[in-house]
């Protein structure tokens, strides 16, 4: 069964000005190198892509995974 995963207008705007794709976001989505928690009941999940990191901050609304933002974390 696929996840219901929607995004908001935020997360579609930071996804193309960071050039992220879904099948990026989905990946970190499915098997996530690390979690945490957010504020306002948000997770951040975090996944090595290549030799960068994509952190995809996301709320589950009721069966739906709504990814509110993404992007790809500096190296040292």
């Amino acid at each position: 069964m696929k996840m219901g995963v929607t995004y908001t207008d935020h997360a579609r705007m930071r996804m193309k000005q960071r050039d992220i794709a879904e099948e990026d976001i989905e990946m970190v989505l499915s098997s996530p190198n690390s979690a945490f928690s957010s504020f306002g009941g948000r997770k951040r999940l975090r996944k090595t892509i290549g030799d960068k990191m994509l952190e995809v901050v996301f709320v589950k609304e009721n069966d739906q995974t709504v990814v509110v933002t993404a992007y790809w974390l500096e190296g040292d």
